[in-house]
This record gives structure tokens, C-alpha cells and sequence, in this order.
């Protein structure tokens, strides 16, 4: 193995984010952060791989230095592996600030590092550990390709960012001129209404044309651009050329949407693009009754719909609906006479606003997976999607891995869900457990995501079958022969 950290320059920094009321409690998640990479290039240099980690304070142990003060420390292992060898690791700890034991603060601390390298193709593996909690990790891997620059016209990755201004005095966050602090998250929750980007265009001093345009533009469904997310920049030639600014996107609604870069020339020919994905997420903006009632629901998908067949495509959307249609939906389906019209209506309404240009694809896309749950896990009173595994399924997703024990000793049949990444969290586990042992309808039992229910007694519920528990304190189960728990929990 060959050691070779001492050969890039290490910016580690943490940033006290979002004073936001948390108090530090005892029960601690798994490990939540969000890791990503950006690839820049250097003329005349080797490239570079530049990463971003944030861990939430929330899912880190914390111990106490001194009389009143607390620290979490993180340990990171990241290697580059090329032809089977690695050529380059490194490993290191970082640590939180201090922070008072009766202070009210919710917080990420920030790692950022830069790692030179030749052109070519590489895995890196990226291993966390909690220092005082070693059950507690998370890790990221994946291919990464690093092109020889030479003369042609190419586009950095872009860096999202939670903020970028000019800088006054170099530091370790700066870059071109500028300080950027990166965000590793492509997540963007209501009130988090500034999409920063910066990027770099290389090679443009080989164009035939001498000035050129860059469109910077925010597009959903098939490529259409969203209102007031589009931007212009007038370039010249240059070894490198820097594009730093930001979006407003607070009228822009939920749903998943790319950030396109394109190069132009001077007749309007597109010669290079870079995009990255985001997700939105913007519960305050509401859908309108009244244009709603004014949709034309013929040659649509919903136009040959009968009642029957809507009231239940309705009710099967209930997992993925915005707390305003929730509402709206269990009312309307509440009233046993209902014009079938407006049922048409607010169900094309609902997929317009996720996907304006092709909601009928939305939908058709929704409802196959809508079928896979009523096939997973229908049960003899309840269709899937009404069940609460089918309702995690259609929130989340298919989950990245899981596990199901129906036979463990003195435990309930049980299944563990893991979601490596959803809106910003990574490490989000489901536990489910059987309380009847008779039929196909699962419990959530306890969960790390956001808004569901979190239950620090969930091990010990889970062995209750036949292991009675008084002790409202007490969260780990006692040991129980042949159980593989917290293999099952830890290691997916």
C-alpha cells in the first residue's frame, strides 16, 4: 500500500450551521452525512478530485471534555484505487467544536479535501467511524474518471454550495477568488430557497470563435426549463474560464430537477454540457383550487377513469402527497356522492404539478411500483399501499437493502429496511416487526429518517414475544441465544 497522503494538501474545516433549538440527547442515530466529489481540472497539472463531507451533530456521540464542555471526533479512511492497487489513502479524525453542555445547538462540521492525480479511471472508497460509538459508520465508494484535459472544450463537475462571495483574505474554503462553502447535499427542503452553483470551463482558448455564451439553466420532466432559472454569460477565450452564481428558487415546487451547464458557440451550437441533479422539496406552495377546477380532463389519462378505479388511484397516492393534497384528497374522498369530474381533475392536477410535460409518464411510472406493493404486501383487511411497508416503499423508494428474519428466537418476524441516501440523509434504517405472527401486515416499529417514529426501546419490543421488560431506561435487549440483531441492524 503505498502512502502517499503527505502529497496533497489537506483543507479540513468545520462550520458551525443552523442554530435551530436541538438539545443533545443520549439515544444516538447512525451516523448521518452526506459525502460528495467534484473533478476540476489544472492546465498543465494533473487533475484533481476535490470532497465534501457534512455529518449532522444529531448522529454523533458526544463526550464530555472538562467540566461543561462536549466534542464529537469523527475517523475517515478515503483510498484511490487504480489496476487493483491502491495509489493513494489516507486517514485522519475529525473532530466537532467544543460545545457547551447546555447549549441548544444543531449543527453539521464540514470536511473538505483535495487529492492530485494522474488521468485515468479510479475506485474510492470513503469509510466513517464514530470515535466514541465504533458500531456507528457510514461509507461511500465508487468509480472515478479523470480525463488528459489536451485541447478539447470540457466543463468541471458542478459544485452546489451553500454560499459563494468574493474573498478578502485566502483561506481554506477558497477557490478561483472566491470563497465557496460546498454542500454536499443536492437536497433542497422548503425555506432553502438559494440554489449556489459554481463551475469551470476548460480549453475555450482553442475555440475558433472568440466569444462564446454559457447557459446556466434549471430544467424538469423532458427538459423544460423552470421559470426565471435561466441564465446567460458572455465569455471570451481563456485557459479557464469560472462560472459562480445562484438561482432563486423559492416559487420553484417539489420535485426532482437538473441544473444544466451548456457551451455555445456564436451560431448557437451546443459544444459541451455538465449537469447535476437536485431534489425539491416546497410544501409551502400550494396547489389552486380554482385552476385546478378549470383543467380539460379529455384526451387526457384520466379521461376513461370510472369513480371506483379513481378513489383508489386517489387513495394510493397518499404516501407521496404534500400535506395540502393530503388533506384535500381525504376530503373529497370522504364524500360519498362526488362529481367523478372533479376526482378526473384533481388527479391530473396532482401529476401536472410533478410533471407538467408528461404527467401521464408520472403517473404510469408511480403506479407500477403502486402494484408491486399490493403484491408484496397486501394482507387479508388491507391493499399494499395501504400497509405501512407499502407506504414506506412508495415515499422512499425500493430500499437499497433488506433483510427479513421470520425466524429468530424469542423475536417477532422482522424486516430491516436501509436507505443509503433519501432527501439529504444517508444511513436511514426501518424496522418492522409482526406483532401477530399471522398475517402479512407489518408494523414500523422505529425508524432514524426524519418525521417518522423514532423508538429507542425497539430492540427490546421487538424480544417482548417472550421477554417482558419494566425498565422504562433501558433500551439494549439482555442477549437472547441465536440472535443475529445487530448483525442484521449494523452490517446490510
Amino acid at each position: 500500500m503505498n502512502h502517499t497522503a503527505s502529497l496533497h494538501r489537506r483543507l479540513s474545516t468545520w462550520l458551525t450551521l443552523f442554530a435551530l433549538l436541538f438539545i443533545l440527547a443520549p439515544a444516538v442515530q447512525a451516523l448521518d452525512a452526506q459525502f460528495r466529489h467534484a473533478v476540476f481540472y489544472q492546465p498543465g497539472k494533473n487533475p484533481y478530485v476535490e470532497t465534501y463531507l457534512a455529518v449532522n451533530s444529531r448522529s454523533v456521540h458526544f463526550v464530555k471534555f472538562g467540566p461543561n464542555k462536549l466534542q464529537g471526533a469523527i475517523q475517515i479512511t478515503i483510498s484511490f484505487e487504480k489496476n487493483d492497487s491502491i495509489v493513494l489513502y489516507d486517514k485522519y479524525v475529525l473532530k466537532s467544536p467544543e460545545i457547551d453542555t447546555n447549549g441548544n445547538l444543531d449543527f453539521s462540521f464540514i470536511d473538505l479535501q483535495r487529492f492530485s492525480l494522474t488521468p485515468g479511471t479510479y475506485y474510492m472508497e470513503l469509510l466513517i467511524r464514530d470515535q466514541y460509538d465504533t458500531t456507528n459508520t457510514a461509507k461511500a465508494s465508487g468509480n472515478i474518471v479523470l480525463k488528459a484535459l489536451g485541447q478539447q472544450v470540457e466543463f468541471s463537475d458542478v459544485l452546489l454550495a451553500r454560499g459563494i462571495q468574493k474573498s478578502t483574505l485566502a483561506g481554506k474554503l477558497t477557490k478561483s477568488g472566491l470563497d465557496i462553502i460546498p454542500r454536499p447535499s443536492f437536497f433542497y427542503n422548503t425555506g432553502q430557497d438559494t440554489l449556489w452553483y459554481y463551475a469551470e470551463l476548460y480549453g475555450t482558448k482553442h475555440l475558433a470563435d472568440s466569444v462564446f455564451i454559457v447557459r446556466a439553466m434549471l430544467q424538469y420532466g423532458n427538459e423544460q426549463v423552470v421559470d426565471k432559472c435561466s441564465k446567460f454569460y458572455r465569455f471570451s477565450r481563456k485557459e479557464v474560464n469560472i462560472i459562480a452564481d445562484a438561482f432563486l428558487i423559492d416559487e420553484v415546487p417539489s420535485g426532482n430537477y437538473t441544473l444544466k451547464l451548456e457551451l455555445m458557440d456564436a451560431s448557437g451550437k451546443v459544444l459541451s454540457t455538465k449537469k447535476q441533479e437536485i431534489q425539491r422539496l416546497n410544501s409551502r406552495i400550494a396547489f389552486d383550487e380554482q385552476k385546478m377546477r378549470a383543467l380539460k380532463t379529455t384526451m387526457s389519462f384520466v379521461e376513461g377513469m370510472s369513480e371506483a378505479q379513481l378513489r383508489d388511484h386517489i387513495a394510493s397516492m397518499r404516501p407521496i402527497s404534500e400535506i395540502f393534497e393530503r388533506e384535500y384528497a381525504d376530503n373529497l374522498l370522504k364524500q360519498k356522492a362526488v362529481d367523478i369530474e372533479l376526482l378526473k381533475k384533481y388527479m391530473l392536477s396532482f401529476w401536472e404539478r410533478r410533471d407538467k410535460v408528461n404527467p401521464d409518464k408520472a403517473w404510469a411510472a408511480y403506479y407500477a411500483r403502486v402494484r408491486e406493493t399490493i403484491e408484496l404486501f397486501s394482507s387479508k383487511i388491507m391493499r399494499g399501499y395501504e400497509t405501512e411497508r407499502g407506504r414506506v416503499y412508495l415515499q422512499y423508494g425500493q430500499p437499497n437493502s433488506r433483510t427479513q428474519v421470520t425466524n429468530e428466537p424469542s423475536a417477532y418476524p422482522y424486516e430491516i429496511w436501509w436507505y443509503y441516501e433519501y432527501k439529504g440523509q444517508r444511513n436511514i434504517r426501518f424496522v418492522f416487526y409482526n406483532p401477530d405472527m399471522i398475517t402479512n401486515d407489518y408494523q414500523l416499529l422505529h425508524s432514524e429518517a426524519l418525521g417518522e417514529p423514532y423508538d429507542p426501546q425497539w430492540r427490546l419490543i421487538l424480544f417482548s414475544r417472550t421477554t417482558a421488560f419494566r425498565d422504562v431506561d433501558e433500551q439494549m435487549n439482555r442477549g437472547h441465544f441465536g440472535s443475529y440483531l445487530e448483525e442484521n441492524f449494523r452490517n446490510q
